[in-house]
Formats: C-alpha cells, structure tokens, sequence
C-alpha cells in the first residue's frame, strides 16, 4: 500500500491498512490470519509521522505443548520518517512522491507477536520422556527417571 506525499499534510488524516499478504511466516513459524490496522498520517515541517493502531490475528503454536492456536494481538506504533538526505543517524527515510507501507506494516507485525505463546496460563506441556501433550492425558512416565 502506497501512501503519496501529496496527500500527507500537516493535519492528521487516517486510512485504512491494504496488507494482502496474510499467511506469510513470521517469527519462528507464525502465520498472519487477519488484519485490521489503520495508519494516521501528518507532516510536521519534512518530517513524516506515521501511526499504527489496530490488531492482528496470527495463526501459531503454543511454545509448551505445541498445540496450534490462533493469538489476537493489539498494536500501536508510531514512526518518523525523515528526508532521504536529512542525517545518517536516522532510521526510516522517504523519497520520491510515495511511501510504501508495506514494510512499515510487516514490522509493526513482528515487533509485537508475543515473545512466549501458551495455549493457556496453566498449559502443562510435552512429556520431556514420551513426548505426551500433558494437558490431555497423564503419561505414566515418572519424572525422577528423566534424571537417570
């Protein structure tokens, strides 16, 4: 999604988030299932304020006991974009007549799937012996044999 420099003032204006690459992997795995961001937009003198807020859904496992899940995650994010030229000390530039939200999109993505992902608070995991997903059923392993 293209957002054109000449639509960009220094009043905030909003838009809704085109991002049709649902399904692409992100950490370790991860799908993108949905999407619902909008981006608010200003200029203030060069430099362009960008803002992400909305959620997303991503399609994962459960970093315990490997179930799959879908995780619904709140976002908001806000970036400054400087002219191409303006320092080296900056991190995101634009040029042209157009910047491209695409990047900015699969970012804001990343920076906020969670760092751990249970299925539940109490998730119980896999059977470090038998491999057995322990919210379902007791093993018979004994755990003192783990350590023999």
């Amino acid at each position: 999604m293209k957002l054109y420099l000449s639509e960009i003032t220094d009043s905030i204006s909003k838009k809704r988030v085109e991002f049709t690459e649902e399904n692409d992997e992100y950490n370790h795995g991860s799908s993108l299932k949905g999407l619902d961001l909008e981006v608010s937009f200003y200029r203030a003198g060069e430099t362009v304020c960008l803002k992400f807020v909305g959620n997303f859904t991503i399609g994962t496992v459960c970093d315990r006991c490997a179930a799959d899940l879908e995780v619904c995650t709140d976002v908001s994010e806000s970036y400054y974009l400087f002219p191409e030229k303006s320092s080296d000390d900056v991190d995101y530039f634009y040029s042209g007549d157009s910047i491209e939200l695409d990047d900015f999109v699969r970012e804001t993505v990343v920076m906020n799937v969670p760092g751990k992902i249970l299925c539940s608070d109490d998730c119980a995991g896999l059977c470090p012996r038998c491999g057995t997903n322990l919210n379902d059923k007791k093993c018979g392993c004994n755990a003192e044999d783990e350590t023999n």
